[in-house]
């Protein structure tokens, strides 16, 4: 899309950051929940006397005499109000012409490797700053067909690290004003979908991470977007996306060509409703779509056919096999769902019924725990990718050590 926006007639003729006062009302992904949102269950309640604990991390070793204290994990804060005038429907968020170059992506030569990390971590890379290899609040991760992690943060910026941790390229999304992306997907062929969550938009960027083109339209309307989520395509070219926005959360299907096919969901608790799907996977077979039911603490299943609701597992809590804001998943070869959990600061693993195969993960700021997990890649060679989202790190480390042995 080049040139200007159409405008936008009668009493709806506004700015086009008004659309973003409705998208960021209706709930910012950072945000806690919503007055709307915080409806229902029990918020994620401390782990009972009686439950089992999550398998040990090894800790890391202990700081240098006089090294301050890390801060703790941040505590979630009082829900907000659910203040959302009407949306400007239809609104195109079109892209900048020319581009800037930062939308240009660049090529990273000779750069470091990894940093060791304590067991059971292969490597990690980051630390917070806005220097090539360096992260501002990573909110989402995918992994090429080579393993390689695509990585966005709160600057706008794709950076892509080989399974050494050597960044090898960068680009920035074309516009970050409003607000930047909080969902990245790999298409079978190569291409990366980026959830332009403020815009209303899916940006495609080629496997060099050369901008490509972008699509989508803001509103409630079926085919339109509020807060964008996940964009993920199917090997036959479909397109299945979530996206969420006071009384909208929803799923929602596209033909190849772009046509609308059908969306799924409205916002509740009960079977058949979302609150904040935040990301999607799919069915080896292409039979059906997992979903992270993020607000309600639950995965649901649809039929990627028709949208049909098939099930639906999960509830709030924080002892292994209950969920906590449950942020991202994928599935494995084997079929089992892999599931960061923003809330409980682990990554879990679970057979498709529900039941709970492997958990690794403890809070903390130190090297090796987690805070506020955004999302997770699984990679060849058993090894998943993990970013660490409030300590602006990535972690690679085996999947053997998340999964209970008599699970691999």
């Amino acid at each position: 899309m080049t040139g200007d926006p159409p405008p936008v007639p009668g009493a709806l003729r506004r700015s086009a950051c008004a659309v973003l006062v409705v998208l960021a009302a209706a709930g910012c992904p950072d945000a806690p929940p919503s007055a709307r949102e915080a409806r229902g269950p029990t918020p994620v309640a401390p782990p009972a006397a009686a439950s089992p604990p999550s398998p040990p991390v090894t800790p890391p070793a202990p700081a240098p005499p006089g090294t301050p204290a890390p801060p703790p994990v941040s505590a979630p804060a009082e829900p907000e109000a659910d203040l959302a005038p009407e949306p400007v429907e239809g609104h195109v968020f079109a892209l900048p012409d020319p581009l800037p170059p930062e939308a240009s992506p660049v090529a990273h030569a000779d750069r470091p490797p990894g940093e060791p990390g304590p067991p059971p971590l292969a490597l990690w890379v980051g630390g917070t700053g806005v220097e090539p290899g360096l992260l501002r609040y990573p909110r989402g991760l995918a992994a090429t067909a080579e393993g390689h992690a695509l990585v966005i943060d709160k600057t706008g910026r794709i950076q892509r690290f080989d399974l050494e941790g050597r960044l090898v390229a960068s680009v920035r999304m074309p516009e970050v004003a409003q607000g930047q992306p909080t969902g990245l997907k790999v298409a079978p062929d190569g291409r990366v979908l980026a959830a332009d969550t403020h815009y209303a938009r899916v940006v495609v960027f080629g496997p060099d991470l050369r901008l490509e083109r972008a699509f989508g339209e803001a509103g409630r309307a079926p085919g339109r977007f509020m807060l964008l989520s996940c964009a993920l395509r199917d090997p036959g070219g479909a397109l299945y996306t979530t996206d969420y926005g006071d009384d909208v959360a929803r799923v929602q299907a596209f033909a190849p060509d772009g046509r609308h096919r059908w969306s799924t969901g409205s916002f509740g608790l009960e079977p058949g409703h979302l609150r904040r799907p935040m990301s999607l996977c799919l069915d080896r077979d292409g039979a059906r779509l997992w979903v992270a039911d993020a607000v309600n603490h639950r995965v649901v299943v649809l039929a990627a056919a028709d949208g049909r609701w098939l099930g639906h597992w999960g509830e709030p809590g924080r002892a292994r096999g209950q969920l906590g804001f449950p942020y991202d998943l994928e599935q494995d070869e084997d079929g089992r769902l892999w599931v960061a959990e923003f809330g409980n600061q682990r990554v879990s693993v679970f057979e498709q019924d529900g039941r709970c195969v492997g958990a690794w993960g403890a809070p903390g700021r130190r090297l090796g725990e987690l805070a506020r997990p955004w999302g997770l890649a699984l990679a060849p060679g058993g090894r998943v990718w993990v970013l660490d989202s409030q300590n602006d790190r990535l972690y690679l480390l085996p999947r053997a050590a998340v999964l209970d042995p008599r699970a691999e």
